[in-house]
């Protein structure tokens, strides 16, 4: 194998990363929706000398750069730490293909990191027009960041290429432009404004939580009402210029799946509910919002918005990587060998044992685990083969992808895979 295996009992190594990466996602949006908001904002509030907004704003800054810089950090530390843990070969792909692309983000995060203090901590010692101007920069560091993101995410979504394929020409920007770089971008846009607005209601409906009746208040409010029908309209067309252009294989998966089905009615749902309350709230009835309305219209968008990250993921199954890795760590390409010489390759960090039961064991912690659990947990795999003759198991790992698209061929020997039975008996609960 390439790598050694990343074994987390229960809840598997690929859910601890979107565990991380859920959170990372609902501050980083924040820090892009919010950039816009604060130099949107103290701009208004300079040409019409307006200093008690302004000294909201300030406030209010201050909690955004301790919440995205801080918080923030941690969670995209942690995302690149469990994905070179859970994923190392995927993630050596992805430098590899788009070293230029990381090369650009971090030079526009470190603007962005600097912009931020700036803004924050000479507030009051720039000239009025210079501190406007270092607040833009920051909040189009923080645009073209979440844009470069945006392009390598779609890639592992959709791998085709607007241009050309990256497969042919292993080209830098044919892999960045690909098919969903567009819809994803402005779903992603819509979804930074709109998460940014409700922090703002959030924030400034616990600072005035005594006070609600303060007019600074309803001012805060009825400002924030045109970005957030702007954010909720956006994140609607982008998912759906990103579902009308989705792969014919990515599509069927989700057509097929009884829980996509379930996930595209539950946003759907909550994009009514959310628009709904946006209108019938903010834009309409200002002087009716609270902290329990805030923090409710908070939670419903957390909402939405994670229910659109687990469904990116899920219909991207076998694929880490859209036509290239798969879920079980290896090329796509590699396949057709594994299965001739074998899908364990001894190494210095990898001794294949002798014992079959352990070598099963092993076929399942790098050929399955990826997305199963053993026993008790994520898809557990004993009690998916409850009640399954060995002959009916062996013949289902054989044909693995067929006619389930969401999981890759096997990709290993006959031997390895009667190994892999051998082991997956030891865990099926027997039939009652």
């Amino acid at each position: 194998m390439h790598y050694p295996w990343w074994y987390v009992p229960g809840m598997t190594a690929p859910m601890f990363i979107a565990f991380i990466a859920v959170l990372h996602v609902f501050i980083a949006h924040y820090a892009v929706g919010g950039g816009i908001l604060i130099a949107r904002e103290n701009q208004f509030a300079i040409k019409t000398k307006d200093k008690a907004y302004r000294d909201y704003w300030l406030q209010h800054t201050r909690f955004f750069v301790l919440l995205t810089l801080v918080f923030g950090a941690i969670t995209g530390v942690g995302i690149w730490w469990t994905i070179t843990l859970a994923s190392p070969f995927a993630t050596e792909q992805l430098i590899r293909i788009f070293v230029f692309g990381w090369a650009i983000e971090w030079v526009f995060f470190i603007v962005e990191i600097t912009a931020a203090l700036i803004v924050y901590y000479f507030w009051t010692k720039l000239p009025e027009k210079t501190h406007i101007i270092i607040a833009w920069i920051y909040a189009a560091a923080a645009c073209l960041t979440l844009f470069l993101i945006t392009g390598i995410t779609a890639f592992m979504l959709d791998s085709r290429g607007l241009f050309a394929s990256w497969a042919e020409t292993d080209n830098f920007w044919h892999a960045f432009f690909n098919y969903q770089l567009l819809p994803q971008t402005i779903a992603r846009i819509g979804g930074a404004v709109l998460l940014a607005s409700l922090y703002v209601f959030l924030h400034a409906a616990w600072v005035y939580r005594n006070n609600p009746e303060n007019p600074l208040f309803e001012k805060v409010v009825r400002r924030m009402a045109r970005p957030l029908l702007f954010g909720i309209i956006a994140v609607i067309l982008g998912v759906a210029g990103s579902f009308v252009l989705l792969s014919e294989t990515a599509l069927i998966t989700m057509e097929r799946s009884v829980l996509m089905n379930v996930l595209v009615a539950l946003f759907v749902g909550l994009s009514v509910l959310i628009t709904s309350l946006i209108v019938f709230g903010p834009i309409l009835h200002p002087k009716s919002i609270n902290l329990g309305f805030a923090v409710s219209l908070f939670v419903l968008c957390l909402t939405a918005l994670s229910v659109l990250e687990f469904g990116r993921e899920a219909i991207r199954k076998p694929w880490i990587i859209d036509q290239i890795v798969l879920g079980n760590q290896i090329l796509a390409s590699e396949v057709p060998h594994r299965q001739a010489e074998g899908f364990l390759q001894p190494s210095a960090v990898l001794t294949i044992p002798t014992d079959k039961l352990e070598r099963g064991g092993m076929v399942f912690m790098y050929h399955c685990n990826n997305c199963h659990a053993i026993d008790t947990g994520m898809s557990a795999a004993g009690p998916l083969l409850y009640g399954k003759s060995r002959e009916r198991i062996a013949d289902r790992i054989r044909y693995l992808d067929t006619p389930v698209l969401s999981m890759p061929p096997w990709s290993g020997t006959e031997d390895e895979l009667d190994a892999l039975v051998e082991f997956l008996l030891t865990v099926r609960p027997e039939a009652r």
